[in-house]
Formats: structure tokens, sequence, C-alpha cells
């Protein structure tokens, strides 16, 4: 999972262990994967990413557990407003707060030079890419996993439960 994520980088070229189309529109069916979602899940994702890189000070300012578990909490906070005043509520998803708040300490904030906001954009556009011929299988199963921790707020928040 976490550490899944943090490997990605090494098998973008990998082509040996890509998915061709056909083995990725089967999975997405059989995960019943929405285009809609996955899209929503995507703009949350590049939306909190934009959110921290425009508001980081530099690791000169925020460098210690309290300074960036701050700065990621506003972060998050702001998007979860921003989605909030749309209509949807992804309020009280642990699961998702700590998955971005693992990527970042890993990726962004204990790096000492980051990478460029492009760079962090680039992936999280081939992960919710789910229409990319050739997607890797950690693309593929990080796009699963993410849209489940996503999925979390909307079955909570939209689907009655039955007692």
């Amino acid at each position: 999972m976490v550490m899944q994520r943090v490997q990605l980088e090494k098998h973008y070229n990998d082509d040996d262990d890509s998915l061709r189309e056909y083995e990725v529109v089967k999975k997405i069916k059989s995960h019943n994967i929405l285009k809609e979602r996955v899209d929503l899940y995507k703009d949350f994702a590049i939306n909190l990413l934009y959110k921290i890189y425009e508001t980081y000070l530099g690791n000169k300012y925020i460098k210690s557990k309290h300074d960036i578990n701050g700065h990621y909490n506003w972060c998050f906070g702001k998007v979860l407003e921003e989605f909030d005043e749309q209509g949807i509520d992804f309020y009280g998803n642990d699961s998702l707060y700590n998955y971005f708040l693992a990527y970042y300490i890993d990726q962004f904030y204990k790096r000492e030079k980051q990478y460029t906001i492009n760079h962090h954009k680039k992936m999280w556009s081939s992960i919710f890419n789910y229409k990319k011929q050739n997607k890797i299988k950690e693309e593929f199963e990080l796009l699963v996993e993410l849209y489940q921790i996503f999925d979390k707020s909307l079955i909570k928040k939209y689907l009655p439960i039955e007692v």
C-alpha cells in the first residue's frame, strides 16, 4: 500500500509490468470503477497537490512534525471545504486523510529537494487515467486502492444503511 505507491516511481520505465488495454478494461469492469468517480477523485488529488505546493513556505519554516502536520491539516481541510461547497462530502474519511498524509510526508515534506509540482501531477494523472493503454500493474492497483478509499466517503454519506 504505502510502500507500493512510493515504489511506483521505479516502474514507470518497466514495460514488462504493463497491463494491456483489454486487461485494464476487464479489471475496471470487475471492480465496478466509474469514470465520473475516477475524475472526481483525480480532481481531489490534484487540488490537494496544488494547495500544498502553493502554500508551502519551505523546509526552513516547515520542518518539525508539528509544522508538517499543521500545514498538511490546513491544506487538506481547505480542499475538503472546497468539495463540500460543491455538495461532495469527504469529511470523516480517516483512510483518505492518512493515505495522502503518508504520501506527502514521504514524497514531499521529508525530501531535501522536492519534486516539481508537474512531477506529482503527472503521477496522479497517470494513476487516475483509467483508459491509459499499457497501464502498469502498480498504477492499476493504486487506482483501485484509492478508488475504494474515496468511495468510503460516498458510500457512507449517500447509501442508506439497512439495520
